[in-house]
């Protein structure tokens, strides 16, 4: 497999965890792609738990988990309980934002 392959190319685009890695790695993966595109929401993964917690000031909290069995991100707990948000890191955050309607991360100005 390429360097280009395995994300390491000139996309720019994060490499997936592999299959190996444990949920707490691939929910640390989630959390800060979700930091760093969406404004307005706060990815929190509480020490010792396999839950993303996601906190937006005035609304509900939203939480994920990676099943390993599906081989997927899903939403836990609510309405959408089990409903699938991706297979990667990438598409589970595009989802998110797509879901909750979060605005997107301001860029940093430049000086």
């Amino acid at each position: 497999m390429s360097d280009s392959e395995r994300g390491r190319g000139g996309t720019g685009g994060a490499a997936e965890p592999p299959a190996s890695a444990s949920p707490g790695e691939r929910l640390t993966e989630l959390a800060s792609l979700v930091r760093r595109r969406f404004s307005g929401i706060a990815p929190i993964l509480p020490h010792g738990t396999e839950i993303l917690h996601l906190i937006r000031s005035g609304k509900g909290p939203h939480y994920v988990v990676w099943a390993r069995h599906r081989l997927a991100y899903l939403w836990y707990c609510g309405p959408d309980h089990g409903a699938q948000l991706g297979t990667t890191a990438e598409q589970a955050t595009e989802t998110i934002g797509r879901t909750l309607g979060l605005p997107p991360a301001q860029a940093p100005s430049e000086p």
